[in-house]
């Protein structure tokens, strides 16, 4: 390596710190078009709340619904892949890292809390007829969380082996089911769990740039 070519741990803590960036505009450009109640997040909205009633059971099947299997499923998944990572941090050892974590949930969770009102988004009208949750829908915080334990556990498992790609695979899963169980449970619209996992890659990433320039072999692919 020359003098002028950058440490490998840089280039790849360079690289999270650049894809946070990016999400975080995305997730801008998604905050103005919800607010603007853009024809487009209402399709979107829409075209997921009618596949969401053709479920098992449609709008009234035990899947649908707050406290519905798919709520519960749903919080269940979301614990579980939250105490899963903090497991495996503290398993190898990396206190620090485990503190970082729980500090980007706290991140997101502040950012939440201050998105929600600035957006006004009202929760689903429930199909059944029930009572609409009084509280404010954008973003979704349990796909933002989904979503932020993915990027730490790849950037945790070293190197392209099977277990990075095994945890990308889960990870994925998880994301996917918590965002599916908050549109059947009625707690979101689509377009909410878009921008939670925008947020979570947004403050996931952040986390990952901290963790990588920290520790370069904590870099996922990059680890060699």
């Amino acid at each position: 390596m020359t003098g002028t070519e950058a440490p490998a741990g840089a280039v790849a803590a360079s690289r999270h710190l650049v894809a946070s960036a990016v999400s975080a505009v995305a997730l801008l450009v998604l905050t103005v078009q919800v607010t603007a109640r853009s024809d487009a997040v209402r399709t979107f909205d829409a075209d997921a709340r009618a596949w969401a009633d053709r479920s098992p059971g449609g709008p009234d099947g035990p899947w649908a619904g707050a406290g519905g299997w798919a709520d519960l499923a749903g919080s269940a998944l979301l614990a579980a892949g939250v105490l899963a990572v903090l497991g495996l941090l503290l398993w190898r050892r990396r206190l620090g890292a485990a503190l970082w974590v729980l500090a980007g949930l706290s991140v997101q969770f502040a950012a939440e809390m201050l998105l929600e009102p600035l957006v006004g988004r009202s929760a689903p009208v429930p199909a059944d007829g029930g009572p609409q949750d009084a509280g404010f829908s954008f973003p979704s915080g349990h796909t933002a969380s989904a979503t932020l334990v993915l990027v730490v556990v790849l950037v945790t498992v070293r190197g392209d082996t099977w277990r990075w790609w095994l945890s990308l695979g889960a990870g994925a899963l998880l994301v996917s089911a918590v965002g599916v169980s908050r549109v059947l449970a009625e707690a979101h619209h689509a377009a909410d769990v878009a921008g939670g996992c925008l947020l979570g890659l947004t403050v996931g990433c952040a986390v990952a740039w901290r963790l990588v320039a920290r520790d370069p072999n904590s870099c996922g692919k990059e680890a060699r």
